[in-house]
């Protein structure tokens, strides 16, 4: 049997074995939970790059999508309007000129038909009046003097030449009359010229608003155009500009979890859709 007194050295001495062991075993636990919190927060580090990564191919993605559909509603936009434009023109054109070659005919037959009736009535009155002229100066003289060695009386003669110069006169007031309807017709026919020429003038008012419009039209595709662009580097400063916010915003993030980090305490696996759900 062993004494007190050669016993209480030993208890003592593995009284402070089992403190330095204790001590080496939490120091080794310390180091554990150290290097794995170490290891979670390189892991979360890695994922949310990751993650990073990813999102920004996919804002690439669809950024080149949505510019590649800005392009082609600009494209169809621009070739719609084109092809009205251009059928507009087309039918206007047609039109214009159907009319205008009507029209030319129409007043090219009036006028040649008002200056052959002009003509054929001049002529006809310059030989009427030359005859009336003739009629008027040999009646007087050349049957005056023949009655007078025939009867010797002037009155018979005179009375002679009164019915022909009532005759010549009913003549004169029918050939009048006549001129009257043929200067009336010729009126017609000019007013249905000045008639002509007003639409003339008014069809080529109307082909140079068409070129108007048509320049206007030019302008406006062109302004969308420019409008659609401006829209679209617009949408692209929007994209970058909340790129750039949610850089920020995910930085902040990382420091946020690099602070309260405690490397006394073990750090519970986090997963991609945890770290996703973290960065919005």
């Amino acid at each position: 049997m062993f004494s007190s007194g050669s016993l209480r050295p030993s208890l003592v001495r593995r009284h402070v074995l089992m403190l330095h062991c204790n001590s080496l075993v939490a120091i080794t636990v310390q180091l554990c939970v150290s290097e794995e919190g170490e290891q979670h927060q390189k892991d979360i580090t890695r994922i949310l790059q990751q993650h990073e990564e990813e999102k920004k191919k996919w804002a690439q993605q669809v950024e080149k999508e949505r510019e590649l559909e800005l392009r082609e509603r600009l494209d169809e936009q621009q070739s719609v309007l084109e092809g009205k434009h251009e059928e507009a023109l087309q039918v206007l054109r047609a039109s214009y000129e159907q009319e205008k070659e009507a029209l030319s005919h129409s007043f090219q037959e009036a006028s040649a038909a008002q200056q052959e009736t002009i003509a054929r009535l001049t002529s006809q009155l310059e030989a009427f009046q030359a005859k009336m002229k003739r009629v008027e100066e040999s009646i007087l003289s050349q049957n005056y003097k023949k009655h007078i060695q025939d009867y010797g009386s002037p009155n018979q003669f005179w009375e002679q030449e009164l019915e022909s110069l009532h005759f010549v006169i009913e003549m004169k007031n029918e050939r009048i009359h006549e001129l009257d309807k043929q200067l009336i017709l010729m009126e017609t026919v000019k007013e249905k010229n000045l008639i002509l020429e007003e639409k003339i003038t008014t069809l080529q008012q109307e082909n140079e608003d068409l070129h108007v419009r048509s320049r206007n039209q030019v302008v406006l595709s062109r302004q969308l155009s420019e409008d659609l662009l401006l829209t679209r580097e617009a949408l692209e400063k929007e994209a970058q500009l909340r790129q750039q916010l949610q850089q920020e915003k995910e930085e902040l993030l990382y420091r946020v979890l690099g602070a309260n980090a405690s490397p006394a305490f073990p750090l519970a696996p986090v997963t991609p859709t945890e770290v996703s759900f973290l960065a919005t």
